[in-house]
């Protein structure tokens, strides 16, 4: 039996808690005649949003007062609602990660406008405050985007996960076993990263993050989610290593596909014997 928290009833309400927050932010924002657009991001905008999703909000200002609005950032957050805590740790950071007591947490990003350019990261955003009409058009033209995999982006792929898998085998001679965990975790971690990679999908995490790669909001196939529960692993430092072997044959393949879908020379029997070398 899985866990049972003892929060559902609360749970259930985070998400009238997080309309609240949002309409706090941008009612205040808004009124700032130095915000030039609002608009927001991740799985509120994506439909694959839960009970547990965070608000992602970014606002447009005037590029003389961004400087400002960053040193004020957590006195911004604080109007929108009580404030349990902030994550972040840089002033010069323009973004804060605030906690509210609701259990809900924003994001809250500030840009100039030359920063904000069409992209994939920006495909489905909604927008929320555009008087001037500053941001529609560049959403909406990243909407027609594609994700398609580059030759730097395989490349980039290929040399971590050998970079990780050596430095699992370091750290298991060396006795350092949770960080033989944390690379045997980011070996995991790249070959659904390289999934995504080869489906034409853009993972909308930051490298190294989880989310949304299992659980209900996941693109993965069964056959694919059930090999990551495969690998799961303890700190026996002899089952770390035959979980990495366990991983070899999944990672040979993608690396030949990846490298098939960008054009690029797979050089396998040299990408088998590095890996080799840390196993």
């Amino acid at each position: 039996m899985g866990f049972v928290s003892r929060h559902l009833e609360r749970d259930e309400a985070l998400p009238k808690h997080r309309g609240i927050l949002l309409d706090h932010a941008v009612k205040d924002l808004s009124s700032d005649s130095n915000v030039l657009a609002i608009y927001l991001a991740g799985s509120l905008t994506r439909g694959n949003a839960d009970n547990y999703s965070d608000i992602d909000i970014h606002t447009i200002v005037t590029p003389e007062t961004k400087a400002d609005f960053i040193k004020n950032k957590r006195n911004r957050a604080s109007k929108w609602g009580e404030v349990l805590f902030f994550e972040d740790f840089n002033p010069l950071s323009p973004v804060v990660v605030t906690h509210y007591d609701c259990f809900v947490k924003v994001d809250s990003w500030y840009h100039s406008p030359e920063e904000v350019t069409a992209s994939i990261w920006i495909k489905g955003y909604k927008v929320l405050y555009d008087p001037n009409n500053l941001i529609s058009k560049t959403i909406l033209k990243s909407s027609a985007l594609q994700y398609k995999p580059s030759i730097e982006e395989v490349e980039v792929w290929r040399g971590k996960v050998l970079a990780y898998i050596h430095e699992a085998y370091r750290a298991v001679m060396r006795g350092e076993v949770y960080y033989a965990l944390s690379n045997l975790d980011m070996i995991r971690w790249l070959i659904a990263a390289g999934w995504y990679m080869e489906m034409d999908e853009h993972l909308d995490s930051a490298y190294g993050v989880w989310s949304k790669i299992e659980g209900e909001r996941s693109k993965l196939k069964p056959w694919q989610l059930s090999l990551l529960e495969s690998w799961d692993c303890n700190r026996n430092t002899n089952q770390i290593m035959k979980t990495i072997a366990s991983m070899v044959p999944e990672i040979i393949r993608l690396n030949i596909q990846l490298c098939k879908q960008v054009n690029m020379e797979a050089n396998d029997a040299h990408f088998k014997k590095i890996i080799e070398m840390g196993y």
